[in-house]
């Protein structure tokens, strides 16, 4: 079973720089398979942010299926791109267009645009940005295969 993206609301008292504790609500997004393994895994990286009591207000299945990363770590914004994906039809030969979602890292809108774009060059069927823009999201979360889990594959 493919994983997806879980879009999750967190809300928490958060304590400022000058001491102040202040409501707020954050959006995170994380990679699981179900929406139990969404809700371990937001707990489990919450635990190590947030000192004190949380609630998740939210959880749903985000519509993104690409993640790009650049592996820059001055590209700490994320971005939601809307990908046209083209390809003809094996019988008819008429084109046929199919939309896609993908989160990509970026530290401004140029720079996340450069790193689809580098992503982008590696498909081998014609694609076609439709949209760029900014997310709410706080930090994310993806599935990252463990040097044990490398192991117990080979």
């Amino acid at each position: 079973m493919a994983a997806s993206w879980f879009e999750c609301k967190v809300k928490y008292t958060k304590i400022a720089d000058n001491g102040q504790e202040k409501k707020v609500s954050e959006l995170y997004l994380v990679d699981a398979v179900s929406y139990t393994e969404a809700e371990s895994r937001i707990a489990t990286e919450l635990a190590a942010m947030i000192k004190g009591e949380y609630h998740i207000a939210g959880m749903k299945r985000s519509s993104l299926s690409e993640w790009v990363s650049s592996g820059d770590e001055n590209d700490d914004k994320w971005f939601k791109a809307k990908v046209a994906i083209v390809d003809a039809d094996q019988l008819t030969g008429k084109e046929k267009r199919s939309n896609q979602y993908f989160l990509v890292a970026g530290s401004t809108l140029e720079r996340a645009l450069e790193n689809l774009q580098k992503s982008l060059s590696t498909y081998i069927v014609p694609c076609e940005i439709i949209s760029l823009s900014d997310t709410n999201f706080v930090d994310v979360f993806p599935y990252e295969v463990t040097a044990q889990e490398k192991e117990g594959n080979e």
